[in-house]
């Protein structure tokens, strides 16, 4: 056996290492580095399982990632003995996961309560319609003023409130105070730390800004989003930075002892690993999906041309927040998959893609649009179905999977379009990086059609290395202000084409653009859109409950359209079993079952208009902080997030939507009144006055 001082060391010098789990969309890794070196030491990875129950919807499988996780971990750290290194080198871990993915919970079992609902699934179509039908003028970007997204299957709320409203496992969960949502990082870190023995559930700032419910300015939870999904903030992680330590891994794994201090969404982490540290720098990474970040920096840019403003990177609980534009592409990699597995067109994506497609000068004028399920931005049209244009008899597959190519660097244009019209400045250069990335056809073609040089890290997966870097940050073995400055290895590719002869082509590909929308129309049931309801309502609510033929000038009375229930013959709430009888009591009292019949006025308020009210609020003021006294905490806001939060649930994503009721009290102990009400309880008629300058009846 040799000593410690015989062993070969990288480099000659042992430094501290840093680990990293990377749980991407196909695949899981663990990755160790050297600190304050951009090249990977050790790896190891492992394919995922990815279940397709029907067309559009995409599962995985929360335990095989945690199972994944512990065998890489062994297999990588398994080789450092050959490097000169031990576990105990290994001073800190990060994590970076695929953003959006969904996974709900039981808190005191640990068991998922449902596959993990992936990113690109689709299955929260009607949800969507459901709830854009409770907005003014059905308008997607009604919330991006808060929360930066437009209203997407893309994002986390709405695949939380499909698991609640389809998912009984996950209702039941809900009513006994059980449940917990959170992407895959909270759900990694709650297992690694404990799990239902105290295990941490927590989440960072950028993967918190991709689940539609958090306030870009305040960077918490924001409950009138809360409120309009349907999700209790006593389920959701709380939100913490990218770099800070969170805890200690206690899961009697390899990982045992080891402390987590870097978190971020995979996108968000290579941002940080291609070293885009400052305003105006873009990155753009080619997997399944495709994704372009452009750093504004503490400038929050509001997008007017499709693009989504989300959190880039928050290095420790008292650094500024800094701020990026980004363009999501739902299909790149995942296109070369398709020719591959559903039209044969080849064998192997990595060796045949670009060998097949270098054989022919162009595409013969094929346009090929993989919208596959929908296109995200800047279109953000769920209705978009993919098509190949432009056939011919000369056509070949060697044109089409040439097109597929063409069309990730068309999509990035798009984006890149978007954001010079957003910043006014357009960007000089792009650094690219993901395992896509590696074809030098597609790097060539993607400077060329968006007219600036393309630089491409040697390191492919950036994301890991960015988890590295927050890491690191924090244990103090890995300096930003040093990273910023460090120069990544890179090959550069230069446009080669005119600008009339690119233009040329970006005309013909939106044409195709065009042809792509409008193919995926389906029929709104009653569950959307609340049609029937609102026909019916004026007789059957008006007999039923005495209903005042105009509504109150309430902000709470013209938030949304109100519960959405189905009524029998006889004018009778049809309601699911189980539910409390004082239930239609409370649907009587509630405010906001008038606009069931009365539409929204559009100079008329509504509780959306409050938000300045809420910006204010702080972790304190949610309760959620670990500082303050319970003796301390804002009893008056507690009392209005009761009420907010503990109306009837309504759950409209099914044949026939029911009210639910949560199995807690509605109204907190100052208030003092019960669920069994016959009348407007005078609390919640002063909460109502305080947030608006009308009386509630």
């Amino acid at each position: 056996m040799k000593n410690e001082a015989d062993m070969p060391v990288k480099n000659g010098l042992k430094k501290s290492l840093v680990g990293v789990i990377d749980d991407g969309t196909k695949t899981v890794r663990f990755v160790i580095f050297e600190a304050e070196c951009s090249e990977e030491l050790a790896a190891y990875q492992l394919d995922k399982t990815e279940v397709q129950p029907q067309e559009g919807w995409y599962e995985q499988d929360p335990m095989e990632i945690l199972n994944h996780i512990k065998t890489c971990a062994d297999n990588a750290i398994g080789q450092l003995t050959e490097l000169g290194y031990s576990k105990e080198d290994i001073v800190t871990l990060g994590i970076t996961n695929q953003r959006e993915t969904t996974i709900a919970w039981d808190k005191y079992t640990g068991v998922p309560l449902h596959p993990a609902i992936a990113w690109n699934d689709i299955r929260t179509d009607t949800t969507v319609d459901a709830v854009l039908a409770k907005l003014p003028d059905r308008n997607k970007n009604y919330l991006k003023s808060i929360s930066g997204l437009p209203i997407s299957p893309y994002f986390s709320a709405l695949k939380m409130r499909w698991m609640k409203d389809n998912i009984k496992a996950v209702r039941r969960a809900s009513r006994d105070k059980r449940l917990l949502f959170g992407t895959v990082d909270s759900w990694i870190v709650w297992n690694l730390t404990g799990g239902p023995q105290g295990g941490l559930h927590i989440t960072d700032v950028t993967n918190a800004s991709r689940t539609l419910l958090m306030d870009l300015d305040t960077l918490n939870w924001d409950p009138m989003l809360c409120r309009l999904f349907g999700i209790h903030r006593d389920s959701l992680p709380q939100i913490r930075s990218s770099s800070e330590l969170y805890g200690v891994v206690k899961d009697g794994s390899i990982l045992d002892g080891m402390g987590i201090s870097g978190m971020l969404g995979n996108q968000q982490a290579a941002l940080v690993g291609q070293n885009c540290l400052q305003a105006g720098q873009a990155k753009n990474t080619y997997r399944s999906g495709c994704f372009l970040l452009y750093n504004t920096g503490t400038r929050r840019v509001h997008s007017t041309h499709g693009l989504i403003t989300t959190v880039a990177y928050k290095l420790g609980p008292n650094a500024p927040v800094v701020y990026a534009l980004e363009g999501s592409i739902a299909v790149a990699g995942g296109a070369m998959k398709f020719l591959r597995d559903n039209l044969k067109l080849m064998k192997d994506v990595a060796t045949e893609t670009e060998q097949i497609a270098g054989q022919v000068f162009s595409t013969g004028d094929v346009y090929f649009v993989p919208a596959f399920s929908g296109l995200y931005a800047p279109y953000w049209r769920k209705d978009a179905r993919g098509i190949i244009c432009g056939l011919t008899a000369f056509t070949t597959k060697n044109h089409i999977i040439r097109a597929a190519l063409e069309a990730v660097c068309f999509q990035t244009r798009d984006i890149l379009e978007a954001m010079n019209k957003d910043c006014g400045m357009p960007l000089g250069k792009l650094h690219v990086d993901g395992k896509m990335a590696e074809n030098q056809l597609l790097m060539q073609l993607q400077a060329d059609l968006i007219g600036i040089p393309v630089l491409r890290a040697h390191t492919w997966d950036m994301s890991a290395l960015g988890a590295a870097v927050c890491a690191g940050n924090a244990a103090g073995v890995w300096a930003v202000d040093q990273w910023r400055h460090h120069v990544t290895p890179n090959d550069t590719f230069l446009p080669t084409t005119t600008d009339d002869d690119r233009d040329a082509r970006y005309t013909k590909w939106k044409m195709a653009v065009q042809r792509s929308l409008g193919w995926a129309t389906t029929k709104k049931s009653i569950a959307m859109t609340g049609q029937t309801i609102r026909k019916s309502s004026m007789v059957t609510l008006n007999e039923s409950y005495d209903v005042p033929p105009s509504p109150p000038r309430s902000r709470t009375a013209s938030f949304v359209d109100g519960p959405s229930i189905d009524y029998d013959r006889l004018g009778n709430p049809i309601i699911d079993e189980g539910v409390h009888k004082s239930i239609g009591e409370l649907i009587k009292l509630s405010p906001r079952r008038f606009s069931e019949f009365v539409p929204v006025q559009k100079d008329e308020a509504t509780i959306l208009d409050d938000a300045e009210y809420f910006m204010s609020k702080k972790e304190c003021d949610y309760g959620m902080c670990q500082c303050c006294e319970p003796k301390k905490k804002l009893t008056n806001w507690e009392t209005i997030e009761e009420i907010i939060e503990n109306e009837p649930e309504i759950y409209f994503d099914v044949p026939n939507p029911t009210v639910f009721e949560r199995n807690e009290t509605v109204f907190t102990n100052s208030v003092g009144l019960s669920k069994t009400l016959n009348k407007v309880p005078e609390g919640f008629t002063d909460i109502c006055n305080k947030l608006s300058h009308t009386t509630l009846m």
